[in-house]
């Protein structure tokens, strides 16, 4: 295997057990970069210059994409949930600021994101 192969496999791994640690947060209700840089053995500071050079994104901004994709996931498959509810899940304090952070990353509405992809 050359170096470049393990380079990517990696960094799959480190960023396969980030996002799984900020899911496993989120669903505490409150996500904290500081717990999940300690859970991974590294320092805030090593894990956001870790995340931005795989990804271009600080640990936030990688946290907040995580978070709204799984926020994509429970608006097209849980048509009956409400998206208040959907935004404590998702680790947001409210909707208004779960849907200024989705509309800002998908252009639109958690609502018409629903309409649009609803699989229910």
């Amino acid at each position: 295997m050359n170096i470049f192969r393990r380079q990517n496999l990696s960094h799959q791994k480190f960023l396969e057990r980030l996002s799984s640690l900020i899911l496993e947060e989120m669903a505490t209700g409150r996500l904290s970069i500081e717990k999940i840089a300690s859970e991974m053995y590294v320092t805030r500071g090593q894990l956001t210059r870790r995340v931005k050079a795989i990804t271009g994104l600080t640990s936030q901004q990688y946290a907040m994409k995580i978070r709204l994709k799984s926020a994509c996931g429970m608006l097209s498959n849980n048509p009956e949930m409400m998206i208040t509810e959907i935004a404590y899940k998702c680790g947001f304090e409210d909707a208004t600021s779960f849907s200024r952070a989705f509309r800002r990353l998908y252009g639109m509405s958690p609502s018409m994101y629903r309409n649009e992809h609803s699989n229910g």
